[in-house]
Parts: structure tokens; sequence; C-alpha cells
């Protein structure tokens, strides 16, 4: 900025006076302000000069430059540097003016203000219920709930903490989420606690137990109090299922208070409320404001802005108001009183807030116009969170109808662009005053409207029929940057006479604004308008199935914003590879919600191992898109493994979700059928009550109260109702609609490590009775109640491995480990009889299961046997092993009986069981779970080794499908009608699977090893591992066609595998010490490599990089061979070297290099390298825990070298000092 004078020259007493000026500024604030220095001289500066057009162009290029280039380094720290609180601290600001503004004009709620305060006060010592303040739209809840945080203090004292936030003002505020994030964030800032976890916050369940627990800590600390004050609950959106509030603790603990309001049109909303908070003195009705307390009201409101009416507008305005008006009319009322001119006299004021907001728009567009009153209200509302007033400007000046309207009269000023006129928008502005306000969201402040009324009649009166297309599709070319970057659109101006393409001159839209900024107003903006304004193939191909879109969603905002897209779009395009699509990234979701800072290459990985079997099949969206992953991949810089089938679970088949969250190992889950609740029990105590609903399954209630591991749940009471047993000690009774605790009973239950786990309820409800048995105890206690109604206790030294009610007979049984077999009085407790099983013989009794119908016990002993248990014990069947698990059919027809790796099946018959099928069902690995279906047709199980098999049981124990459970051990299997849900006490995840699911997406058979012993041929094409079920042989797998490829005998069984790609050789160590080396492109004879001792299995072995060199090693012996390319087939010699490693621990894990250097690790974690030709070993710097693996890079200067204690190492082998280390966090364990 300069000053001149008449004649051209500098003033310079203007220019110092400027500099002076800059001076103060920049050293008053150096961060804030940047220093900008342009060339300058006469001629340059005048517009009279040639060079002047010139100069201003490359000035402001080089200004928009600069300032770029500062705006993206800004975001670049604040990315780098804590990224929550520059939006926290902006988010809070936002609340905190909101409610100054709220709390200017208050009256006539003030006895309601102090009834509030008292009852904040009252229980601010104990237990309590959130307060609830009720009331219709517009009658003042708001500002009520602003006035308690202004007096919070007076009620609680001055060191209260206070947490407001006016939900659906801001986008932070909408979301459950965000909101559970804002507020933890500012409880811990508040108190001085660690900042939470970004990756437990990433996930809303992780969210929602960190916001309950620390609730609790706050009240532990018994300091300061915390006040959570939440207006317009109704306001949330309905992501994670945020409406049923199962967020919302069901008791506030001391210290700490939840005040809520909600208005009684939200049905649902208000209805789940009052489920949750029962009691009736939580709850203020906030009412209509009388007469009186109305023209008080708009008193002060014309005193906060220093007007005055005249006597004949006074008269007419309380003449118009109701006699109980509500604040929003008032407010309205006084909204059109401020407009009155002193000298006129106008008209009626509508008497409803509805009629008001007819009248407001009749005005607008008096003064307007029609045509643009009703497109700029139609844009703010059609647009999904609003518009930023740049937008609104942008997207006016592509509007053909208001520009016609414009330029009606006149000429636009310019021959090449045209733009609609920014003062007739800040005329616009200025007359809708209040009824605009502005939103933060997506990191910009979005117009909106400020009462939902208007929103309801600017949609009734602007926005019917195909007006409502109309808008979407402009707002689909603008967020689609059509028009942008110099693109002309033509118009037919009525003065001009013929169509003109002009510049609009609007923002380009790119889906990244620089590598790590996304433009999220398109994401957050574009599939809607493409959905509304019918332009699905679009929506298809440019959003949906598009690989960049959907990458770029997911890493920018979220896995569940991208969902949530695909909902919205979901009654617009029946499409089954769309379908897909969602459904292969709701699978992806555990994976995507725990890697926080994820790198680009997992979720493109996840994508398209579970989509690759689809692209031949739906070719124009799935296989582009997958063709996009592809060509995304060979672009990447970095070293990256890219799949070449789909290994993943594919959508459209049986696994329908992944649920995780609040659990910490699964040990129980029961299922209320008739309500469609799933109650899961946990190691941490935490029982959860899930409703599940087909791919939307959501939390219903946390219900905490257990501080040891759930051992058994029991549904009663049409599934209303459950009670829960803990390694605890109690018994909890709780109530599923409300998830409020019933009662708590102690149990008295031994806590001996020693004791078997071992924990049974029975549920009487007839006689209102509940028993529950665990170690040497029987008790009993009244349903209701929750009195003792007596207690068994049994001999210490023998504990009951099984017990059952019979509710027929009125009787307790229960049978102990050594066989004794006791009854009992159901109601009184008193012994009837005892006596042993008469055909178990010095045997160990290890599992039971009970048949209600024919009031016996059926149960298993460690040498095998199986009896049926009543008056006497009679021998069912022998079987080879210890019977670990007995499973009984809901109608008591069907018996299984786990025993090893095997599953029995037997069929109920007059005299009591017998085989039903010839053949034992099979795992790889020991059964640890089974359940049958309600309809007996089919037997699941689950195994050690994580894999889930269905077998029919109407086809003879047909082998239908296999699951991959999770990757740890499926110990808990539940089943309704053809919904499976598996579980692992090793795990925090559960998957639900479709027993029913349709055959149509069934794709390639899983690659069923769980060995670790595998090797690859063929680029992948082909795989070898020991047969499941006969490690004497080794299955070939074709991944491409997903299915079995041929079977190798080995005589022996197998325990590691190597390929030499290049020589075309399978090398399998055996057991016995025997290397077998079989040709893969013939059947050729089958070499054989001798082990140096008998009776020595090979441990591992290796191929070098060249495949010159095979190592074969054994407890402490290695070999080194020379492999030798011959015709037909490859010689190999040797051993070239042998020697030994002379350590009390074994090798675990090798390599070889080219130069006959040896690089092995221990069992015991140590690592070193041994060369051959010196005989000398040098030792490396040991790890922590076994090594697992060992790897050499391709030019054979680093190697990789894995341990059990999730640790990688890179070794230098060059310089055998120098290693990096690594630490990798398995994505289904939990940190060591």
């Amino acid at each position: 900025m300069v000053d001149r004078q008449e004649d051209g020259c500098l003033d310079m007493e203007a220019q110092n006076f400027l500099t002076s000026l800059k001076v103060r500024i920049t050293d008053n604030h150096p961060k804030l302000l940047k220093v900008h220095f342009v060339q300058w001289s006469q001629d340059l500066v005048n517009p009279k000069k040639q060079a002047h057009a010139k100069y201003l162009k490359e000035l402001g290029e080089q200004f928009i430059a600069t300032v770029n280039h500062q705006i993206l380094e800004r975001l670049r720290h604040q990315k780098e540097g804590n990224q929550m609180l520059g939006p926290f601290f902006q988010e809070l600001h936002h609340h905190m003016a909101q409610c100054k503004d709220k709390c200017q004009v208050f009256c006539g709620r003030e006895e309601l203000l102090s009834k509030i305060g008292k009852a904040i006060a009252a229980n601010d010592g104990t237990n309590h219920t959130p307060l609830v303040v009720l009331g219709p739209p517009g009658v003042g809840k708001t500002a009520l709930m602003c006035k308690i945080s202004e007096h919070i203090q007076d009620f609680l004292g001055q060191k209260t903490v206070l947490v407001l936030r006016l939900l659906g003002t801001s986008q932070a505020s909408s979301n459950i989420c965000l909101l559970l994030n804002s507020i933890c964030l500012q409880v811990c800032l508040a108190y001085g606690l660690p900042l939470p976890p970004a990756g437990v916050m990433a996930v809303y369940s992780g969210a929602v137990q960190f916001f309950q627990d620390l609730l609790f800590l706050v009240s532990s600390r018994n300091v300061e109090s915390l006040v959570l004050i939440l207006d317009a609950v109704g306001e949330l959106n309905s992501t994670y299922g945020s409406t049923g509030l199962m967020w919302l603790p069901k008791k506030c603990p001391p210290k700490v208070h939840l005040i809520l309001s909600a208005c009684p049109e939200e049905s649902g909303t208000l209805k789940t409320m009052q489920e949750m908070v029962t009691s009736s003195e939580a709850y203020f009705e906030v009412k209509p404001l009388s007469g009186e307390q109305g023209q008080k009201m708009i008193e002060l409101l014309l005193a906060s802005v220093r007007r005055k009416l005249s006597p004949a507008q006074q008269d007419l305005l309380w003449a118009s108001l109701p006699e109980c008006g509500h604040p929003l009319r008032l407010k309205l009322a006084f909204d059109e009183a401020q407009r009155w001119a002193s000298y006129t006299l106008p008209v009626s004021l509508a008497t409803t807030a509805q009629q008001a907001m007819q009248q407001l728009c009749a005005h607008l567009e008096e003064l307007h116009g029609q045509v643009l009153v009703s497109h700029v209200l139609g844009y703010i509302v059609t647009a999904r969170y609003g518009l930023s007033e740049a937008e609104l400007k942008d997207v006016l000046s592509l509007d053909d109808e208001v520009l016609m309207e414009v330029y009606r009269e006149w000429t636009p000023p310019s021959k090449d662009a045209l733009r609609f006129p920014p003062l007739l928008w800040v005329r616009l502005r200025r007359d809708l005053g209040d009824c605009l306000v502005k939103r933060s969201a997506d990191g910009f402040m979005l117009l909106g409207l400020a009462h939902r009324q208007l929103t309801e009649v600017v949609k009734e009166r602007y926005l019917s029929g195909q007006e409502k297309t109309k808008r979407h599709h402009l707002l689909s070319e603008f967020f689609t940057g059509a028009w942008s970057q110099g693109i002309k659109k033509p118009i037919s101006l009525p003065l001009l006479g013929k169509p003109l393409n002009f510049d609009r001159k609007v923002a380009p839209q790119p889906l990244w604004f620089s590598d790590t900024v996304a433009n999220l107003r398109k994401l957050s903006e574009l599939p809607s308008h493409l959905a509304n304004s019918g332009c699905t193939e679009e929506l298809k191909k440019d959003v949906l199935g598009n690989m960049d879109w959907i990458s770029c969603r997911v890493l920018s905002s979220g896995i569940t914003s991208m969902l949530e897209d695909f909902a919205l779009c979901a009654e617009h395009i029946d499409c089954p590879e769309v379908s897909l699509i969602r459904d292969a990234i709701q699978l992806s979701r555990p994976t995507i919600d725990r890697a926080v800072g994820m790198d680009k290459s997992i979720f493109y990985t996840e994508i398209l191992a579970r989509l690759y079997s689809f692209s031949s099949l739906y070719p124009s969206l799935i296989g582009q898109l997958c063709h996009q992953c592809l060509r995304w991949f060979n672009a990447y810089p970095h070293p990256v493994l890219i799949p070449v089938c789909g290994f993943l679970l594919p959508p459209g088949g049986p696994l329908q979700e992944m649920l995780t969250g609040y659990h910490k190992g699964i040990t129980a889950a029961e299922w209320s059928s008739s309500n469609k609740l799933l109650l899961v029990g946990s190691q941490n105590g935490v029982l959860v009550v899930w409703g599940m609903r087909e791919r939307e399954s959501q939390v219903v209630h946390i219900l905490r109260g257990h501080t040891g591991e759930v051992r058994c749940v029991k549904t009663f009471g049409q599934g209303n109702y459950a009670i829960s047993a803990s390694k605890d000690r109690t018994l909890r009774a709780w109530n599923l609609v409300s998830g409020e605790e019933k009662y708590v009973i102690w149990d008295g239950v031994s806590t001996d490590p020693r004791e078997p786990h071992f924990c049974c309820l029975h549920v009487d409800e007839k006689n209102e009775v509940v028993y529950s048995v665990s170690g040497s105890k029987v008790n009993a206690w009244n349903l209701e109640t929750a009195k003792a109604i007596f207690h068994i206790v049994g001999d210490v030294q023998d504990p009951w491995l099984w017990a059952t009610v019979f509710p027929s007979s009125s009787g307790v049984v229960t049978v102990s480990k050594e066989g004794l077999v006791s009854t009992w009085d159901a109601r009184t407790g008193k012994s009837w009889s005892k006596h042993y099983v008469s055909s178990l013989k010095e045997e160990t009794l290890t599992s039971g299961t009970s048949l209600q119908k024919q009031g016996r016990i059926v149960v298993g002993s460690i040498s095998g046997s199986l009896l049926l248990v009543g008056i006497s014990g009679s021998l069912l069947e022998k079987v080879p092993t210890a019977v670990q698990l007995l499973v009984v059919s809901e109608d008591e027809s069907l018996l299984a009986a786990g025993f090893g790796k095997y599953v029995r099946v037997f069929l109920a018959d007059s005299k009591g069981f017998h085989r039903f099928m010839a053949t034992d069902l099979e795992h790889e690995n020991t059964v640890e779970a089974a359940v049958i279906s309600p309809d007996n047709n089919v037997i699941v199980t689950g195994s050690l080794d994580a894999f889930i098999q269905v077998w029919s049981l109407s086809e003879q124990g047909t082998l239908l499908d296999i699951f991959d459970g999770m990757g740890t051990p499926v110990n808990v299997l539940a089943c309704c009608g053809h919904t499976l849900v598996s579980a692992s006490r090793n795990s925090s995840s559960f998957r639900v699977w479709d027993l029913a699911y349709t055959q149509k997406h069934k794709l390639s058979s899983p690659f069923l090893d769980r060995t670790g012993c595998a090797a690859v041929s063929h680029n992948g094409n082909y795989v070898y591992f020991p047969k499941i079920g006969d490690k004497n042989k080794i299955t070939v797998w074709d991944s491409v066609q997903g299915e079995d490829h041929d079977i190798l005998d080995a005589s022996n069984e197998v325990q590691c595998l190597e390929v030499a790609e290049q020589m075309k050789l399978l090398f399998a160590g055996l057991i016995s010490g025997t290397v077998l080396v079989f040709p893969l492109n013939s059947r050729q004879d089958v070499i054989c490599i001798p082990p140096p001792e008998a009776k020595k299995p090979v441990k591992c072995m290796a191929l070098s990089r060249g495949e010159e060199r095979l190592v074969i090693a054994y407890d402490n012996i290695v070999l080194v061979m020379d492999i030798r390319p011959e015709d037909p087939c490859p010689v190999i010699d040797g051993p070239t070297y042998t020697f030994y490693t002379q350590l009390p621990a074994t090798i675990s894990s090798i390599a070889v290099l080219t130069d006959y250097r040896v690089v092995y690790g221990m069992t015991n974690g140590e690592v070193f390298i041994y060369e051959c030709v010196k005989s000398k070993v040098f030792p490396l710097e040991a790890p922590q825990g076994k090594v697992t693996c060992l790897e050499v890079s391709h030019k054979e200067q680093w190697a990789v070298s894995s341990s059990q204690e999730s640790l990688l190492y890179l070794w230098d082998l060059e310089d055998c000092g120098r290693q990096s280390r690594v630490y990798w966090d398995g994505l289904d364990t939990e940190k060591p």
C-alpha cells in the first residue's frame, strides 16, 4: 500500500506513518502476520501505462501462490502436531459464543431454574440418574440449558467443571463419535488427565467405553464436580445408532451430573430416554410463557437493541401475540417489529411460528424477487450440511435462472466472465437476519437456517417436485467442478439475444488440495446431490465404485462416513455390485478402525483381496475398481505386497459382520431370540447387549458392574431380562429394555484358581427361583426379591462337574468329578439321595450336559467314556480320548461329543442315544466349541486352529463350508435361527455368520493351513502345505481356481517346506530327518537327502536368493548344500559344510547367503551369523523371545528377524553390529 501526491511522487509523510504502523503490528503480532515485498516503480502503479495491467496480474499471481503455500504449510504443521486441540478449541468457542447469545434475554423461567439447581445440588454426593429437560420446539429449552450452565457454579461451587454442547449446531456436535471425542478431551484437559488415546477414540465402541470409564474416574477423585449439559439430544444424527442412547450412562456416579434436553415430538428418542430414566423426578417440563411473561420478554429484547415502539405499534404487537406464547414466536415477532418504521402501522402478525415463516418468505420475495429467494434458501436447505458464502455465490453464478433474472434489465460488465453480483446476496443476507446461522463443518463455516420451522416452510414452498431435483443437479455440477478452471458454460441472457459462453469463475473441486489435505466439502456433498438428481451412473462410476474417491473418503473422514454415503444412496440405486463394494468396506472396518495413521496400502490390500474374485463377474464396476487398485500399487514408491487373488473373506458370503469393542476376550454369549438381542460377556466383566440387525448390528446397552470375568448368562422374562454370573462372586440381574441393573447378589462362589472352570445358571420362572452352581456350591435365590432360599455345600475335595435343575421333578441333580450323583429338593435344598455312577471305574469326569425332557445328565470321562446318568449310570459309548465337549440340540434329539480333533454325533432313541453317523467329524486341531442349529439340519464346530466347519446332519455329515474364524481359537459358538456368532477368549472381536447365505457369490475355498508350514510357486499360483488330517501328504493348492490341484506322498510327517522357483524343485523336511526333493514340472523320481544322524527331525530349511545354496537345520546341526542346474533335473551336491551350534537352545529359523554365510535364530531369542569358509561364528544382539522367522534381502545385504514378542529386527549383514528395531502390533492380538 502506497500513498501518492498529485504529481505521482510518494507522499513521504503518509508513507512514514504507514511504515510505523506496520512495524508496530509486526512487533506485537510476529506470528500472525506475514510481510510481503513487491516491486514498485512510478510506471508500474500508473494505470495509464501498458505495464500496469501486467504488473497487477503478476502481483495477484504472486500473492495467491504465497498465501497458498502458507496455508498448506500451516495445515502440514497442524497435521504433524496435535491435531485434536485446534478443532477442539474452535468447537469450544462456538458453543460458548452460542451460550452467551442465548443468555442475553432470559425471563419467566427463574422458578424452574431454581428447581433444577436444587436437584443438581441434592444429587452431587450420590448415584443418580441424568436429568432431562422436556418441551416442544421453540419453547425455550436451549436458553434454559445455557442459563443452567451460567449458574452452575452457584449450585455446586466455584471449582465445578462444566462441559456444554448445543447439539446439532456444528458438525462435531451432530455426530456422536465426534461429540464423545470432544467431551473426553475437554474433561481430560480440565482434570489434568492423560489425553484420550487416538487409537481408542477412533473406534466408536472405544470412544463410548472411554467416555463412561472417564466419568467414573472423575467421580473417584472426589474433588471437583463435573457437569455435562447436552442440549437437543434428538439433533444427533443416526450414525452408530446414537438415537438409541447406548452411549448414555444409566446412572451418574457422585460428583458427575448429566443434564439433557429433548423434544416430545422426537418420540423415538424420548421413548428410549424414558425407558432408561424411569424416575419422574428426573424430568423437568418447560411450558409456554404466559402473556405477561411474553410481553416482558419482548420489552427486554427491544431494550437490548435500544428500540421503542409507538403506542399503536405496541397495541398491534400485543394483540397479535397469543395469550400463552412460545419464546420462538416471540423472537420472530421481535424481529418483525425491528423492521417497522416509526411512521408506519404494519399489518397484524402471524399467530404461529409456521405462519410467521411464511410471512417472512413472502416479505423477502417482495424485496428481492421470488427467483433469488427461492433458489438461495433452496440451495442452503438442499445442501447436506449447508453452504459457505463463497460456495453459495459460486453456485448462484452457475444458476442460469438466477442470472437471467439479475441481468434482465442490463448486460454483464464483462464479455468473458459472468458472476452473480455479490451485493444482491449481501442485501438478502441482511434481511434474513438471525434466521441465518453459521455452523462449523468440514473445516468451513457453513450457512444454515436457524429454525426447523423455516426449513419445513422452505421445503414446502420452494422444493416441491422438480425444483428439488434442479437444486441437487446444480450442486452436483458445482462439486464435481464441471464448470471450473476456465470451462465456459452457455447461457441466453434476455438483452443479448443469442446463447453465449461465459467463464463463471467458480472454484475448482479437486479430490485432494495437496498430498495431505482432502477436499472434505466435495466428499461430504457430492454423493447426496448425485443420488438425489438421478445421476446414478456418475454416482457409481465417480464415487461408489471409484477407488480414489473411496480411499480419500475413508482416510480423511473415516470408514463410517463412507458407509453413510452408501446408505444414503441405497434408496436410489439397486445394484448388486455396489452392495458388494459396500460390504467389502464394512468387512474391512475392524482393520481400518484400529490402524491409526494407517498407510493407504493397508486399505487397498483389504479391498482388492476381498473383491478380486468378483472382477470377472462384474467387470464394468468391480473390475474397474480392482484395476484402479492394481494401478495404484504399481505406482506406489515403496515395497508393498500386492494381492494376486482374493484371499480375504469376500462380501456376499456367509460372513455378515465383524463386531468389536468393549470386550476383552469373550467368555460367554447368549441369545434373546424374541427381541433379536445378543448378550456377550467378557474377561473384564463387561456385559454388552447387541441389537442384531442384518449388517447393521448396534450396541444397545453396556452393562457394567462385574469386576471379574463373566462366566455365564441366562435370559428370562420373554427375553427382556437376564442374569449373569461372574468370577467376582456376584450374580447380577439386568433389565434388557432399560439397561438398568435390577439387583446384585453376593453369591459367595470361590475364586480359588484350582477349582474347575464350571458355572451354571438355571432360571425357574414358574416358581420365581434362580439357581447358581459353581465348584462345590448350589445357591437358590428368589428371582424377584433376590432373597436367599437355600444354600447347598458339597465336598471341596470332590467338586461338582455338572449340575442342573429339573422343574418337572422339583429336583436338583449334581455330578462330581469322581462320579458321585446327588439329588436335592429344588424347593428347600434338602438332600434326597447320593450314589456313585456304577459303570464308572476309577475314571475322572471331564464334561457334562443336561437332558431336561428325560430328566437325566450326560457326562464324559477322561478315558473317553460317555455315560447317561439318572437313577443309575449306563455307558452310551466309548470314544478314543477324553471327552472335552458335550452339546445337545434344542429338542434334545441330538447329542454331540467332542474328543480331541473329532466330534461324534448321536441320535436319541428309547434307550438313550445311538450313533447317528458312521464317521466322526474331523478338525485339524482340538475341537473347542460346537452348536446344533434349531432345525437340527446343521452342526457347527470350532477348533483351536481358528477354523469353523459347517456340517450337514441331513446329509450324514457332509462338510458344507469352512469359515476362517478370526486367527484365534474358536471357544464360543451361539446360534439363533440361521445366524451364527463365533468368538474367542483370545480376541476382543466376534463374527456374525449367515448359515443360509446364498450360494451365488460363494467363491473358492480358503487356504486351509494353520501350521505355518507352507510354500508357493509359479508366482503364487500354487501353494504347498501338509494335508489336513494327514501330514504325511502334501496338498498342492491352486490359488487361482481355489481348489486342490494335487497330492504328494511324503511317507512321513512334513515339518517344513521350501520351493526353488527357478530350479522348479519342492523341498520337504520330514520328522524323520529326511529331506525329499520333488520336481515341480514332471513326475520324475523324488530325490532323497538323508539325515546326518538317526531320529533327528528337520527343524527348518532355507534357500539362498539365487537358489545356489540349500541349508538344512536340525536341533543343533546345520548342513549347507550346493544346487547345480543340470538337464533334465538340477543336481544337489554335499553337504559342502556341516557345523554344530553347541548351544543348549535349538535352532528355530535359518537363512543362507550365496557366499556360504548362514544366519540362524534360536528358541531362546539369540541370532548368529556363521561363516562356513572361515568356520567363524558372530553373535548378534539377542532379541527377546523365540526367533520365528529369518529372511534375507535380494542383494543379501540385509536380514530381517521376527520374534514371538511382536518385534522385527533389521540386520546389516555387512556390519553385524548394526540393527534397527520395529514393533509390530498384530490387529487381532493384545500387546505383549
